[in-house]
């Protein structure tokens, strides 16, 4: 007699991709991100001890910080991407400290020289007046003089990469597909995600807003930061029409 196949699951973002998305991800080379942002704090004039990196994920980067010398600590929305992030550094034998915090609320956080927000975190924010208020938020949490450098991916990276996209892979005990479209603004990225061990089917689909620079530009000029630089990808030319990713380092006001 065969079994009952398991329905499948809708998972919210994150919460089981985490268990994978460090394979799902090897492809980033947090050396590199981490070497460009070593030399944003060089060309701005900032060498700072306490950095906290904004979804910060299972905390590769705040990882390669900490190896630095940094006093790195990392914060996250999702609890189960935190406990990938907590055990890694465990096992590294290393001392981060880590905050489960949302973009829109730092409240109760410690204040940095400065802070991150990587891999187009912010395009996570679905509105304009949501990434008003995470600015807001990581001001708050910043000492004077402090920076703050996040980036976002632009519709050009959506029409290039992931306009039409499917992927198809397998690790140690899972298998998943992932279904990319760009659609009105959004970014879709769907997973379908099989579990061999407990032959769980999990789905889950995440959005991101793609912004124009220009709503971008006038949110940091309502912000309470100061604008310092724009930069296309991951050199210090200013951004164009072909960029697929742009830098922005803001900066607090001194005492």
């Amino acid at each position: 007699m065969f079994g009952r196949k398991k329905e499948k699951q809708r998972a919210q973002p994150y919460t089981r991709l985490a268990e994978i998305y460090d394979h799902v991800m090897r492809h980033v080379d947090y050396v590199q991100w981490a070497d460009y942002i070593e030399a944003v704090f060089a060309r701005h004039n900032l060498a700072p001890s306490r950095v906290l990196d904004l979804a910060c994920g299972t905390g590769s980067l705040a990882l390669e910080l900490r190896k630095r010398h940094y006093r790195a600590s990392g914060a996250d929305g999702c609890r189960e991407m935190l406990n990938v992030a907590i055990e890694k550094t465990r096992k590294a034998g290393q001392n981060v400290e880590y905050f489960h915090r949302n973009l829109q609320d730092l409240s109760g956080l410690p204040r940095f020289e400065a802070a991150l927000c990587l891999y187009d975190s912010m395009n996570y924010l679905m509105t304009i007046e949501d990434v008003a208020l995470a600015l807001r938020e990581v001001h708050r949490i910043l000492l004077p003089n402090g920076i703050f450098v996040f980036d976002i991916c632009t519709e050009t990276n959506s029409l290039r990469y992931f306009r039409r996209l499917t992927d198809k892979d397998s690790g140690d005990g899972f298998t998943y597909v992932r279904e990319s479209f760009y659609r009105n603004g959004i970014q879709f990225n769907r997973f379908d995600i099989r579990f061999k061990q407990t032959d769980e089917s999990v789905e889950e689909e995440h959005r991101q807003r793609i912004y124009a620079l220009s709503d971008i530009l006038a949110a940091l000029d309502q912000s309470p930061f100061t604008l310092e630089g724009t930069y296309d990808g991951f050199g210090f030319c200013g951004p164009d029409r072909d960029s697929d990713r742009v830098h922005f380092v803001l900066r607090k006001a001194g005492a």
